[in-house]
Order: structure tokens, then sequence, then C-alpha cells
């Protein structure tokens, strides 16, 4: 008995440590998501927006394919199919918000992008008629208001709000990463998550070598910061993200993985504060605030009813600085 009590002890330790290791290691994948904000709004400083996301995606995908041979040979063509069409969203959502980040501060971005959360339980109510819950429509009614406190420019009494370019941009952005979040729901269990990652990302390699030329000049000529930009953010954004991920979240619970990483939009504002991209003003502080607390009220408070099975929750693909595997909530 007294043997079988210092195992359980043991085992039961070993497990807090794993659960602490893992919950560090993913609080470290949203400080990378959020300093990635600052290192993107540097890098179409200096290339176009349209060569970074085609430079990056060919990037990432020579990696993952080079670390995990396997998920590319067994891929199917049904695989495929579900990697274009998340692909499809991916791309688009990262490009609209890439373009975006040049009229906005990484700060404003961050929390803009992380809207995502906020749209993808209305946008599977459209899909699947799955209403959402009342925390889920109060956290959006919140976050919508930090959105506004954030954003909108001029007075809203006298009809004068407007939202500027940037901001709009990066809005457009979250709402195709809430379809690609929603998308991956009803996808993941259906392919391995390796194989659902590569396929994503050649997908969108393809879109943006098909588009790229008819935007701008293509060429592999360029300052050494924006190639360090690129190789950074296929590295940590998608390799280091999905792998860490991958570990992760099967030894700490969904709670944990949810709140760690929402803190991406925070730190997104934290860098472009150091980096002087960002200004401390009432406006990202009250709006940020409102949409963390939105986007929490959201993660963390019970919907109605047991989520099903296939509800999306967050998505697999870590390509960008944006989404979050699909583990982090019983469906991710």
């Amino acid at each position: 008995m007294a043997d079988t009590r210092a195992a359980a002890t043991e085992a039961s330790g070993r497990g807090r440590r794993e659960q602490l290791v893992a919950d560090l290691t993913l609080f470290s994948v949203a400080v990378v998501w959020g300093f990635n904000f600052v290192v993107i709004k540097d890098a179409i400083g200096r290339i176009d927006p349209m060569l970074y996301v085609l430079l990056r995606y060919v990037a990432a995908f020579v990696l993952f394919a080079a670390i995990t041979p396997r998920s590319l040979a067994r891929s199917r063509k049904p695989d495929w199919v579900m990697g274009a069409i998340l692909g499809a969203f991916y791309f688009t959502a990262l490009v609209v918000q890439t373009i975006g980040l040049q009229y906005t501060t990484p700060g404003k971005s961050s929390f803009i992008t992380g809207l995502n959360v906020a749209m993808v339980p209305f946008l599977y109510w459209l899909v699947a008629r799955r209403s959402p819950g009342l925390s889920q429509i109060a956290g959006a009614i919140v976050a919508t208001v930090g959105l506004g406190v954030l954003s909108l420019q001029g007075s809203v009494f006298s009809g004068g709000a407007i939202m500027s370019w940037g901001d709009a941009l990066t809005l457009l952005g979250a709402l195709f990463y809430g379809l690609h979040i929603m998308t991956t729901g009803f996808f993941a269990a259906k392919v391995a998550p390796a194989t659902l990652a590569i396929t994503q990302i050649a997908a969108s390699a393809v879109f943006a070598a098909v588009i790229t030329p008819f935007v701008t000049h293509v060429t592999l000529a360029l300052p050494w910061q924006a190639w360090a930009a690129i190789v950074w953010t296929a590295l940590s954004g998608t390799i280091y993200a999905f792998f860490v991920q991958s570990w992760a979240q099967r030894r700490t619970t969904s709670t944990h993985a949810a709140v760690l990483l929402c803190f991406e939009s925070v730190f997104g504002a934290v860098f472009g504060i150091i980096f002087g991209m960002d200004s401390i003003t009432w406006r990202l502080v009250t709006g940020a605030a409102l949409i963390f607390c939105g986007v929490l009220v959201i993660e963390l408070l019970p919907t109605r009813g047991k989520r099903d099975p296939e509800t999306p929750a967050q998505s697999l693909l870590t390509v960008g600085e944006s989404s979050r595997s699909v583990d982090a909530k019983g469906t991710d």
C-alpha cells in the first residue's frame, strides 16, 4: 500500500511538473506571436507585403517538409482538397492582415486580429445553426465595444466616427481567420495534424506564387533584415509554434492553453510600445482591455449546453500570429 501511494505521489508530481513546463512553453508561443507583429511591421516597411507573404510561405513549406517528410508522403487527395480550402482562407487572412499592418500599429493589429475568437461562434451559428451561448454573446459585445474604443475616430453620436484603413483591413483579416478556424473544426478530425498543416502551407504558397508576380516584382535581392524576418517568422510562427503546441496541449488543460495563447495580443502591444511603434494612449489601454476581457469571457465561461465535438475553437495551423491550435479547447 505504501509503495502504491509513493508511486502515485511521484506520478502526480511528475504530472504537475510536465504541466508547468507545458504552460511555460505555450506562454512562450504567445510571446513569440506577439513579437512577430513588430517583426512583420518592420519587414513590410522594407519589402512589398505580398513578396513577404510569398517568401515566408515557401520558407515555411520547405522547413516543415524537411522536418516532417512523412506528413507530405502520406497525404491523400482528400487531404489536399481540405488543405486547399483552409489554405485559401488562411492566405487571404494573412495577406489582408499584413497589408493592414502597413497602416496601423502592431498593438492595434494584434488586438483587432484577436477578435477572430469572438467571431467564430457566430460564424459557426450561420453554418451549423447552433446558436451562441449567452456568455459568447456577452463576450462579443464587450469585445466589440473595445474595438470601437480602440479604432473609431471621431464622434459616434454625431455620426462622424470612422475606422482607419489599416484597422478595417485588419478586421477583415480577423474575419477570414475566423472562417479558417471554423472550417478547421470540421476538418481536423479527418486528417493528421501535421498533414493538415503542411497541405495548407503548400496551398497558400501556391496561391502566393500565382498572385504575387501580378502585384509586385519578385526578387531575392532583399535587405538582410527582410530575410531575417522571413526566416524568423517561418521558424517561430510555424515550426516552433506547431511542435510546441502538439507537445504541450497534451500535457496541460484546455483552459490553461486558451488563456495563455490569448496573451499574444498583449505582447503585440507590449513589443509595439517597446520598439516605438505604439504609443500608450487611453484608447489603446481601454480598447485593448475590453477586447481582451471579451475574448476571455468567450474562451472561459461555459457555453449553452456541451460543446459539439466538431465545434471549432482554435485554429490548427500556426503559420501566422493569430491562430491557435485546434487542440486548445477539446477540439484542439
